[in-house]
C-alpha cells in the first residue's frame, strides 16, 4: 500500500463525482512511498487490512483482542493448540463463503517459502514450518481444517501469547482467487489492486499515486458502517498532507510516517475544529546495519557509532524535548532493566574503538531513510555531522519504502534509519533480532531467540520480565541495531469525524504494522 495510512478523514470533495454534501462519505489520505504488493510483503498495507480484509482475530486500540472472522477460539495443552470456530455468515465480497479452507491457505501462503513473505517469521512457530521452509513439505502440517468452519492450528511448543503476537498479522486472503496461482507469482498479482476482502469496506477504484475508492460493505457481519465512502488519498510529502488537513480536505493525518512536525503541534492544535494527539511510537528508532559486511559484524564498530552520536542533544534540540534516549530494544519500561550503558557522547572513544578495530576511514557510506519529514531530516543530518567528527563518512540518500526494502533484500547496502513498531508487546522485537529476517541485517544470536521463545511461554509479566531483560541487555551490550531514540508522533484529527480521535487519544501508544480493530463500522460524521 502507500506509505500513510489516516491522512484523512473527510467528506469527498467535488472533484469526486458525490460531491460534499453527501454526510455519509469520509475520506482518509496516505503518504505515497508503498507499493500495492499486498499483506504478505508491506508493512503499509495492514491500513487496509483494517477496512478490506482481516485476521481471524484482532487487536483492538484499547490493546486487547476482538473477533473477527473467528468468533471464538479455544486454547489447548497450555497454548500448543488453537481451535478457531468460524463466523458461518460472512462472504467474501464477490459473494464467495469465507470458510477453512481459505484459513489453511493463508497460513500457508505466509509460510511458503516460494512466495517470500516479509511476515513469514508470524507463522514459523506453527508445527511443519521449519520442513516447509527446507523443502520437505509443501504445506504447513500444524494448519488443519476440521469441518467448514472449524480450523485447528497446533504450534511447535505452547505459546498462550500466540494470538496476540503472531496471529493477529496473518490477515486472510481468498483461496477462490489466489489459490490456483503460483505462489511465485502471488506478489505481482492484479489482485492486490483490485481486493476482494470480508471486511467493512468494499474495494471500489484505485487511481495509482492519486486514491483508493472503498464503499461500506451493506452485509458486513459486525454491521454495516454508518459512513459510505472511504476514500485513502496518497500524497506526495508531508508539507501537503498537513495543508489538506488545516484546509478540511482530509480528516486525520497518517501515523506510518512524521507529517506533523513537533514545532507544529501548538498552532495546528490552536486552530478550531482541530485536535493534535502526541502519540508515542511505541519503537526505538535506530540505525540498522548491514552485518554481512565485514567492518559492520565487528561489535566495537557498531559500539563506537553509539558513542560517536549525541543522542540527549538530538532529543533536546531537533526533538524539542519530546521523546528520550534509546540504549536497546525495547520501548516498554517494565521490560528494560536497570544498569544498561548509557553510551554517553564520547567522541573520543568512539575514535579509538574504530581505529583498534581497524576501520577503513577513507570508506564512504551510504544512510537510507525514507521519512519525508522536516524533523528527520534535522536529525539525520547532525547524525552524518557527528559521524564525520570521528572519521565516519555518511552521505544520506532519501528513498521510498519500497526501495528500501529492495535494497535489503538484495544486500546492496550499507546503514538505514529506521523504526519498528512494538508497542503491543516486547515479544514483536523478535522480528528485528531473529536469524534471516531482512529487519535484523544479519544479526544472528540463537541465545536470543531462545529468550524470545521462552518469553511467550508465560502470561504473566512477572514471569516474562527476566526473559526480556536478558534481551535486553545483550541488545545493549552487542548493538544489533544503533539504539537512537524513542521518538513521538503527533496526529492530527478533524473533530467533525466521531471516532478516530476518540480512539487514538485513548490509545496514546502507536500500534505499527497492525490492522488494528477501531470500531471504524461506528464512526460517523458530525450533522
Amino acid at each position: 500500500m502507500r506509505k500513510a495510512f489516516l491522512a484523512a478523514l473527510i467528506l469527498v470533495m467535488p472533484v469526486f463525482a458525490f460531491g460534499a454534501g453527501d454526510s455519509e462519505t469520509y475520506v482518509e489520505g496516505w503518504l505515497s512511498g508503498c507499493g500495492t504488493e499486498g499483506s504478505l510483503w508491506t508493512t503499509c498495507t495492514h491500513r487496509l487490512d483494517a477496512t478490506v480484509n482481516q485476521p481471524l482475530v484482532a487487536i483492538t486500540w484499547q490493546g486487547g483482542l476482538q473477533p473477527l472472522l473467528a468468533e471464538s477460539w479455544e486454547m489447548l495443552e497450555g497454548g500448543k493448540v488453537w481451535i478457531f470456530h468460524l463466523r458461518q455468515e460472512v462472504k467474501w465480497h464477490d459473494g464467495v463463503p469465507f470458510t477453512a479452507k481459505d484459513v489453511v491457505f493463508s497460513f500457508n501462503a505466509y509460510a511458503n517459502p516460494r512466495a517470500g513473505s516479509r511476515w513469514t517469521s508470524k507463522v514459523a512457530d506453527i508445527l511443519g514450518y521449519d520442513e516447509f521452509q527446507a523443502g520437505e513439505a509443501d504445506h504447513l502440517v500444524g494448519v488443519e481444517a476440521l469441518d467448514d468452519y472449524t480450523v485447528r492450528i497446533e504450534l511447535k511448543e505452547p505459546m498462550p501469547l500466540w494470538i496476540k503476537v503472531k496471529q493477529t498479522y496473518v490477515v486472510m486472503l481468498p483461496e477462490h482467487i489466489l489459490g490456483n496461482v503460483p505462489p511465485e507469482q502471488w506478489r505481482g498479482h492484479s489482485y492486490w489492486a483490485h481486493r476482494v476482502g470480508t471486511g467493512p469496506f468494499k474495494w471500489v477504484e484505485y487511481v495509482p499515486d492519486q486514491y483508493i475508492k472503498l464503499e461500506r460493505n451493506e452485509d458486513y457481519f459486525l454491521g454495516a458502517p454508518k459512513i459510505k465512502y472511504l476514500i485513502y488519498r496518497f500524497y506526495t510529502d508531508a508539507a501537503s498532507a498537513v495543508a489538506a488537513l488545516e484546509n478540511g480536505e482530509i480528516d486525520t493525518t497518517a501515523y506510518e510516517t512524521t507529517l506533523i512536525g513537533l514545532d507544529e503541534v501548538e498552532r495546528l492544535d490552536s486552530i478550531p475544529g482541530i485536535d493534535i494527539v502526541v502519540m508515542s511510537k511505541g519503537m526505538p528508532n535506530f540505525l540498522r546495519l548491514n552485518l554481512k559486511k565485514s567492518e559492520w559484524a565487528d561489535v566495537r564498530v557498531r559500539q563506537a557509532i553509539r558513542y560517536a552520536i549525541d543522542v540527549d542533544t538530538i532529543v533536546d534540540t531537533v526533538f524539542a524535548g519530546y521523546g528520550k534516549p534509546a540504549y536497546t530494544v525495547f520501548p516498554q519500561e517494565w521490560a528494560i532493566p536497570d544498569g544498561l550503558n548509557k553510551y554517553e557522547y564520547n567522541p573520543d572513544k568512539a575514535r579509538a574503538l574504530l581505529e583498534e578495530a581497524g576501520y577503513d576511514f577513507n570508506r564512504k557510506i551510504e544512510l537510507l531513510f525514507h521519512y519525508k519529514d522536516a524533523v528527520t531530516r534535522r536529525a539525520l543530518l547532525a547524525v552524518q555531522q557527528y559521524l564525520a567528527q570521528v572519521g565516519i563518512n555518511v552521505e544520506l540518500r532519501l528513498t521510498d519504502a519500497a526501495t528500501l526494502h529492495a535494497l535489503q533484500e538484495t544486500g546492496n547496502w550499507d546503514m538505514g534509519y529506521f523504526g519498528f513498531g512494538m508497542g503491543v508487546d516486547p515479544a514483536l522485537a523478535e522480528q528485528l533480532l531473529k536469524c534471516g529476517t531482512i529487519e535484523s541485517g544479519g544479526y544472528c544470536n540463537p541465545a536470543v531467540e531462545a529468550l524470545f521463545a521462552k518469553g511467550v511461554q508465560y502470561t504473566e509479566r512477572d514471569e516474562r520480565v527476566p526473559y526480556y531483560h536478558a534481551i535486553a541487555r545483550i541488545a545493549n551490550q552487542e548493538l544489533p541495531q544503533i539504539w537512537l531514540w524513542y521518538a513521538v508522533r503527533p496526529l492530527g484529527f478533524n473533530r467533525r469525524v466521531v471516532g478516530p480521535y476518540e480512539h487514538w487519544a485513548e490509545q496514546k501508544i502507536i500500534y505499527f504494522n497492525m490492522p488494528v480493530y477501531q470500531e471504524i463500522e461506528k464512526w460517523y460524521i458530525k450533522d
